[in-house]
């Protein structure tokens, strides 16, 4: 049976990489894009905070090296995104292209589909990180020791298990609605604004702290963050919440995805 799941995995993975590479200049579009948005984001923090070593960031958050902060927090913010995309643009695709009843009718287990396609664009995502590193190490010169950064990894991972969830969800409500819409937009747009990445989010009004915190990603980054410059014993505290969170929205986003097939079969959503 896990034979037969890994070649189902195999099958959609590959299937995803040849619909990514018919399309010759996605790969050049996709790092230049993300690179210009880094760019962007960072060189807008340094024109409003008017210096790259801030004190007042260096009160909120242990860090003074804006540049470091916002690197790391987008780090999380792309990588975290990707199951997000992953999950829900994977279910879109096939929409557009007729294909879902038919792919969902394959022999495998639902989260084999989900992961087949989520792990080109994890890889492709990894990839897209180093580069950013090595061009804003040259360009900022920002000191991330590589003992540090290697600390950060495992929180990544942990935080990943949230994050898949948090995508099976949102693919759950696209499912059921059958065209997404705004949503995803509105979704996308949401996360990016409360994951932390480019901002403390102590700054923001004391409810949309509180929601940033019970997501996902804040707390990734936040526990990530604290891991790479102090360690695993001052970020104790932070990756067990970050490891609650992960299970909370795990049970989450089965629940939900479940849910909303079944109500998808029942009323004929879907053409089931």
């Amino acid at each position: 049976m896990e034979a037969t799941e890994f070649r189902a995995f195999w099958g959609v993975m590959v299937k995803s990489w040849r619909v990514f590479t018919s399309y010759k200049v996605w790969l050049v579009t996709d790092i230049a894009m993300g690179l210009f948005f880094v760019a962007q984001a960072l060189l807008i923090g340094l024109g409003l905070t008017g210096e790259r070593n801030s004190p007042a960031l260096q009160k909120l958050t242990g860090y003074s090296d804006y540049v470091t902060f916002a690197v790391l927090g987008l780090m999380v913010l792309f990588f975290g995104m990707t199951f997000l995309s992953g999950f829900v643009w994977s279910v879109v695709d096939e929409l557009y292209a007729g294909t879902l009843e038919s792919s969902f009718a394959a022999p495998m287990r639902r989260i084999t589909f989900f992961l087949g396609n989520v792990a080109m664009r994890l890889l492709l995502t990894l990839l897209y990180l180093i580069l950013y590193l090595v061009f804003f190490k040259l360009l900022f010169g920002i000191s991330l020791s590589p003992t540090g950064f290697l600390r950060g990894i495992p929180i990544l991972f942990i935080g990943s298990i949230g994050m898949i969830g948090f995508g099976m969800a949102a693919t759950g409500v696209v499912i059921y609605f059958r065209d997404p819409g705004p949503f995803i937009s509105i979704l996308e747009m949401l996360v990016f604004a409360l994951s932390g990445a480019m901002y403390p989010i102590d700054i923001l009004p004391r409810w949309l702290a509180l929601l940033a915190k019970i997501l996902p990603y804040a707390p990734t980054t936040d526990a990530l963050r604290t891991a790479v410059t102090h360690g695993y014993g001052t970020a104790s505290a932070k990756i067990a919440y970050v490891a609650f969170v992960s299970l909370v929205y795990a049970l989450l986003g089965f629940l939900v995805y479940r849910w909303s097939e079944r109500q998808a079969r029942r009323v004929g959503l879907k053409s089931y």
